[in-house]
């Protein structure tokens, strides 16, 4: 290529690297001699504080795999050096401080001849910023382990098949109640013949299952509940109803067993036709038995209605993050009074720290059987729903109970701090809605204050009042008097996944999902105002009748 060809190319090639997304470094004997914008925007430097430095510099003193950064960082410079690409992930540093993680190629370096005609050495680093991308594989790692231990621990069989017949997995309590492992029913080729011994039999079901997968991959929806007779591995016939639903290209399936119920039932319709026979021959004393026997039937159709609780209840994960969460952190406060209560022991029990104890003691396990009974409700309460429908339950309620609750909930961790949580609810204000995804909200507000705003405070104030606007919505505030929130910050704080304690235990999900409860079920809006060393304020506003789409 002819040098003219060269000089008419280079300015597309220096647009190119200007605009380029990924941030790009010119290393020369281990220091930076040029950078392109993004590499600026990516450090938070500009490119005097960039150029001269040397790479491993803008890192943390130690890299994830527990090396040096230094160290390290010349190790693989000197394979680039040597005409060795590396590709690797490294833990950088922002101007603020904060730690990213970036994905680094380091080119094979080549070698340049200079105006004066020395020769040096020189490579290309490109990196992009994948934080983001990790934390988001990291949760939904997460989420897909808490699925699978809620599908193998759920309180009924379940079995989740691919379209095509194949058995992906079943749980214990499917195990149990059929006695196969999964490798003894790999796919529905081997079930249909050990299930259903009898052709006619076999025929018939396979007919029903055909029918119903049919019907949900066209139309979607669910499963209709349909009871059938199923044989076990130790040839014992089983009553049970089949329940399931699509969950992505996958169907999850049901099976309640009512096999106890119905023998029960059989019991009743017999003894129920010999009573009838003894009425036509005896008085008062059939006409009592009849009357015991109408009882039983009414028992029965109570029963009746609860067969339907064994279908799937896809997204229930979600709906007991709360009530678990909360117990969790109860019984975390609960743990930590042991060793506390051991020192005055230790030190010399006086009368005052024994009831404040006691105290403690009867105030947490009152909140931890609170939300487990919540939980368990919640279990107890699912029937049969597609993927897509909402399990939040709406309802008339006062608000100063979700209030009461609150205070109630999270006064351990306000026992633990110098923070001091304060309400001014106005009595009066009677609101029809979702008190669930409404507790949710002023829970994960008043936590992130707790937890961002007075961090370099040696105390503070929480302070939530809720209050009827002028025009009918109710009017919610969360304010603090913390250390506020940086300009370039605030803007972000809603973003999923987006937070300042990267690696300091925040997920950056709390403000996204209080975000999405507001505008979403809730509907209604909500605004943050905040100056560093100003604290922070939270403006929900809010119908008092939840809108119907939600």
């Amino acid at each position: 290529m002819s040098l003219q060809k060269h000089e008419e190319e280079l300015p597309a090639f220096r647009e190119m690297v200007e605009h380029a997304n990924d941030g790009m470094l010119l290393v020369e004997d281990e220091i930076i001699i040029e950078c392109n914008p993004a590499a600026c925007r990516l450090y938070g430097l500009s490119r005097d504080e960039l150029v001269g430095r040397h790479p491993g510099a803008l890192s943390p003193e130690y890299q994830k795999n527990g090396r040096k950064s230094i160290d390290y960082s010349r190790e693989l410079m000197a394979d680039a050096m040597a005409g060795r690409a590396r590709h690797f992930l490294w833990q950088h540093l922002r101007s603020d401080g904060t730690v990213f993680t970036a994905e680094i190629s380091l080119n094979p370096a080549k070698t340049v001849r200079l105006s004066e005609g020395k020769e040096v050495k020189r490579y290309v680093s490109v990196f992009r910023d994948v934080t983001r991308s990790i934390e988001a594989e990291r949760a939904l790692e997460e989420s897909e382990q808490r699925f699978r231990r809620l599908f193998e621990l759920a309180p009924v069989a379940l079995a989740l098949l691919s379209l095509d017949g194949r058995i992906v997995a079943h749980n214990r309590w499917h195990r149990n109640l059929f006695g196969y492992t999964l490798d003894e029913l790999p796919d529905l080729d081997h079930w249909w013949p050990l299930a259903y011994p009898d052709p006619e039999d076999r025929e018939r079901a396979k007919t029903m299952w055909e029918a119903g997968i049919r019907r949900i991959r066209e139309k979607g929806g669910e499963l209709r509940p349909t009871e059938l007779w199923v044989a076990t591995k130790s040839g014992e016939r089983r009553n049970l109803i089949f329940g399931g639903a699509m969950i992505g290209s996958e169907i999850v399936v049901s099976f309640y067993d009512v096999t106890e119920e119905r023998r029960v039932q059989a019991e009743l319709e017999r003894l129920n036709a010999e009573l009838e026979d003894r009425v036509r021959e005896r008085t008062r004393e059939l006409a009592d038995a009849l009357s015991t026997l109408e009882l039983t039937h009414e028992e029965l159709i109570r029963s009746e209605k609860l067969a339907g609780l064994g279908a799937l209840v896809a997204g229930v994960a979600h709906e007991l993050n709360t009530p678990i969460g909360n117990a969790l952190m109860v019984a975390s406060t609960m743990r930590d009074m042991g060793p506390r209560f051991y020192e005055f022991l230790v030190e010399g029990l006086k009368r005052s720290e024994l009831d404040r104890f006691l105290q403690d003691l009867q105030e947490s396990s009152e909140i931890m059987e609170r939300n487990l009974l919540r939980a368990a409700e919640m279990i107890k309460s699912f029937k049969q729903v597609a993927v897509d429908q909402s399990s939040h339950q709406r309802r008339p309620f006062m608000l100063t109970e979700i209030a009461n609750e609150l205070r109630l909930t999270l006064s351990p961790l306000f026992k633990r701090s110098t923070v001091s949580l304060t309400l001014d609810v106005d009595p009066e204000i009677r609101m029809n809605s979702y008190p669930g995804p409404l507790s949710q909200v002023l829970m994960n507000l008043v936590n992130n204050a707790l937890v961002h705003a007075f961090e370099d405070f040696p105390e503070g104030e929480i302070r939530f009042s809720a209050h009827m606007g002028t025009d009918g919505y109710v009017k919610l505030v969360v304010v603090d008097n913390g250390c506020g929130i940086e300009p370039e910050v605030l803007p972000q704080i809603f973003d999923p996944f987006f937070t300042t304690k990267l690696g300091k235990g925040g997920s950056g999900l709390g403000l996204h999902i209080v975000y999405s409860l507001v505008t979403g079920i809730l509907g209604g809006s909500i605004r943050v105002i905040s100056e560093p060393g100003q604290g922070t304020r939270v403006n929900i506003s809010l119908p008092v009748q939840a809108p119907d789409e939600a």
